[in-house]
């Protein structure tokens, strides 16, 4: 793709993106104000709060811009967030872009852990079940896959937590390090290992199912069967008209991950008490920590947004087909 035409594209693909980031704030912004229940509640203690004047109370509220319209407080908010300040926690009082980064290492340690999971396991096992389609090793690979993928992950989490953990012994119950302190990767490595495995199964079993279903079509398409009748070894069959062309729709499909690895980490960093961006979002949506909520709606809206672009960046390299659909339309 020619460079001004990339960046058209890209410029698209911003705008696009900005207003789909303006339009889901919005909508959280507008769910959160008309939750019930007391917004101050996350900010005092009950015996505090029970305590407080009614003077008191309405100089809290107008310290938190809740004496505003919903519509007035958001406009505030976005124009601080136009100039990179997130707010304050409502909970903590300290800067959103504090809180999301003092957490945001935790969750990529367990996002990488996962997706290398994905990709170094789930994708060779695909295409070694596309060349032995039909076997019973496919079938009772396929369909213990399919348990897997329908299996409920915090029913995983908790069944390997009381199994590996309270019954065996083998890895630690909750947390991302002992309790004498960091002792650096290695020494968080057990840690790890049981969420990454709990929210890597789910898309282990998706995308080796995926890469077996596409390999499998191109290894008994047309051009296949015209490759074998010239001559061509079954290995180079298979590397070229399974593997290569399997890849696009996985490019595609791995870089919509990066959204899904925050999302579906919410409910896994709550289980095992893991500190990242998942169990920060839970904190916040529980005690209606709207800066928070709101910071991290941006950065799972940009995440989809940045994944969509990467995704189609791939398949374009890879099916050069695509690269000239994209550029006519450009």
């Amino acid at each position: 793709m020619k460079p001004a035409r990339f960046v058209a594209l890209l410029l698209r693909r911003l705008a696009t993106g900005l207003i789909t980031i303006v339009g889901v704030t919005l909508v959280t912004y507008l769910v959160l104000a008309e939750l019930p229940g007391d917004p101050l509640a996350a900010l005092t203690p009950i015996d505090q709060r029970m305590a407080l004047s009614v003077d008191q109370r309405a100089q809290l509220r107008a310290e938190l811009g809740l004496d505003r319209p919903v519509l007035m407080r958001y406009a505030r908010w976005a124009g601080r967030l136009l100039g990179g300040d997130f707010g304050r926690s409502v909970r903590t009082r300290r800067p959103v872009f504090t809180e999301i980064r003092r957490r945001l290492r935790p969750t990529i340690e367990l996002s990488v852990a996962s997706l290398l999971l994905v990709t170094c396991i789930g994708l060779p096992l695909g295409w070694i079940l596309a060349k032995r389609a039909g076997s019973r090793a496919d079938t009772a690979t396929s369909s213990l896959l399919l348990v897997l993928y329908a299996l409920p992950s915090f029913w995983v989490a908790i069944v390997l937590q009381n199994l590996l953990a309270v019954s065996w012994g083998l890895l630690p119950l909750y947390g991302r390090t002992p309790a004498g302190g960091d002792p650096g990767l290695w020494g968080r490595l057990p840690f790890l290992i049981l969420p990454a495995a709990c929210l890597g199964l789910h898309q282990l079993a998706f995308y080796t199912r995926f890469a077996r279903n596409t390999a499998l079509d191109g290894i008994n398409s047309v051009h296949a069967l015209f490759a074998r009748a010239c001559g061509l070894r079954e290995g180079r069959v298979m590397l070229t008209h399974g593997v290569w062309p399997s890849l696009v729709p996985l490019a595609t499909l791995i870089g919509l991950i990066l959204p899904s690895l925050v999302t579906g980490s919410i409910l896994i960093e709550t289980i095992f008490s893991w500190p990242g961006l998942g169990r920060l979002f839970y904190q916040a949506v529980l005690s209606r920590d709207t800066p928070v909520v709101l910071g991290m709606t941006v950065i799972i809206a940009s995440l989809t947004i940045v994944g969509s672009l990467v995704s189609d960046l791939l398949a374009s390299t890879l099916d050069p087909r695509q690269r000239r659909g994209k550029e006519a339309e450009l």
